[in-house]
C-alpha cells in the first residue's frame, strides 16, 4: 500500500461510502417524520366554499364540489333553506355528517 494512486482510491471510496450512507439515513429519518393523512375530516370541509354540481333544494339532495387539500372533492349536499340551488351556484358548508354536507347560499350571508 505504498502507492499513492491506491491510497486515495481507498479514502475516496470510504469518503465516497460513507456519504452514501449519511445521505440514506437523513432521507429515511426525514420520511419517517411525514404523516400521510388523505382522510377528509369535518374541519377540512366546514366553512368552505363550494360549487352546486346537481342541483337541489330542502326536499331533495344534490351534490356539490369542494376543494379539500388541493384535491376536488364531491359530497352528497342538503339545505334547510327553502331555495333552489342550480347547477353553479355557490354555497357554504356548514355541517358535515358522513359524507354529507349542509349548506347555505353564498347570497343568504350577505344579507
Amino acid at each position: 500500500m505504498n502507492n499513492p494512486i491506491v491510497k486515495v482510491a481507498c479514502i475516496s471510496m470510504i469518503v465516497g461510502l460513507f456519504c452514501g450512507v449519511l445521505v440514506v439515513w437523513l432521507i429515511y429519518l426525514q420520511r419517517r417524520r411525514q404523516v400521510v393523512d388523505s382522510l377528509v375530516r369535518t374541519n377540512h370541509v366546514v366553512g368552505r366554499f363550494g360549487t352546486v354540481e346537481i342541483p337541489f333544494d330542502h326536499r331533495s339532495q344534490g351534490k356539490v364540489r369542494v376543494n379539500v387539500k388541493d384535491s376536488l372533492v364531491d359530497f352528497v349536499a342538503f339545505t334547510d333553506e327553502v331555495k333552489e340551488f342550480s347547477k353553479g351556484d355557490r354555497v357554504l358548508i356548514m355541517d358535515m355528517k358522513g359524507n354529507k354536507v349542509w349548506v347555505v347560499s353564498e347570497s343568504s350571508l350577505i344579507q
